[in-house]
C-alpha cells in the first residue's frame, strides 16, 4: 500500500508536502510574528505537540507558509521577511491620522525627551518623577496640537515647519509647567 501511495502522483505530492511542513510552519510564523528562524522553530515544535489543536494549527500554518513562499516567487527570505508597507500622512484619513499621532507620534515623543532627560538629570538610570510626568505631559499636549500640515512638512523635509515652535510651543510648556 505504501509504495502504491508512494508511486502515485498524489501520494508523491503528500510526501513533498510532509517533509517540507516544519521549514513551511518556520516561515510561516516568521512572516506573521517577525521572529527569528531559532524562536520559530522553537515555537512551532512546542506548538505541534498540543494535542489536536496544536496539529490542526500545523497543518494550517504548513499551508500558509506554502503559500507565502509561493507569493514570494518560491523566495523564502522574501516569505520569511515580508517588505515593508509604506503610507504618506497627506493620504490618512482623519481617523487614522488621529490613530497614528497617539499610537507612533506621542509615544516617539515621550520616548526621546526621556532619553534626553535621562542624559541631563537622570541617576544611575533611573529618571526622576517630575521629569517623566512632565515629558508624558509634552508628548501627550505636543502630539494633541501638531496639525496635519505640520505632519506632511517633516515628512518632506525631515523638520517640522519653523513656526511651530512659537504657535505651540508656548502653550505645551504653559499647560506642562504645573505638572505633577
Amino acid at each position: 500500500m505504501i509504495t502504491s501511495l508512494l508511486g502515485s502522483t498524489f501520494g508523491l505530492m503528500i510526501s513533498v508536502f510532509a517533509l517540507l511542513s516544519l521549514p513551511l510552519n518556520v516561515i510561516a510564523v516568521m512572516h506573521l510574528l517577525g521572529w527569528s528562524w531559532f524562536g520559530a522553530l522553537i515555537a512551532v515544535l512546542f506548538f505541534s505537540c498540543v494535542p489536536l489543536i496544536g496539529q490542526l494549527g500545523f497543518l494550517v500554518l504548513a499551508v500558509m507558509g506554502a503559500y507565502y513562499v509561493w507569493d514570494a516567487n518560491f523566495d523564502w527570505h522574501k516569505a520569511a521577511y515580508p517588505s515593508t508597507k509604506t503610507f504618506n500622512i497627506s493620504a490618512l484619513s482623519e481617523a487614522e491620522l488621529e490613530r497614528f499621532k497617539s499610537e507612533v507620534v506621542r509615544p516617539g515623543f515621550e520616548q526621546a525627551c526621556k532619553a534626553e532627560a535621562l542624559k541631563t538629570v537622570g541617576f544611575d538610570g533611573k529618571l526622576p518623577a517630575r521629569a517623566a510626568s512632565q515629558c508624558e505631559c509634552f508628548a501627550t499636549n505636543f502630539a494633541a496640537k501638531l496639525t496635519r500640515a505640520d505632519m506632511v512638512a517633516f515628512e518632506k523635509d525631515g523638520r517640522y515647519p519653523d513656526d511651530l515652535q512659537q504657535r505651540v510651543g508656548s502653550e505645551v510648556r504653559r499647560l506642562c509647567l504645573n505638572s505633577p
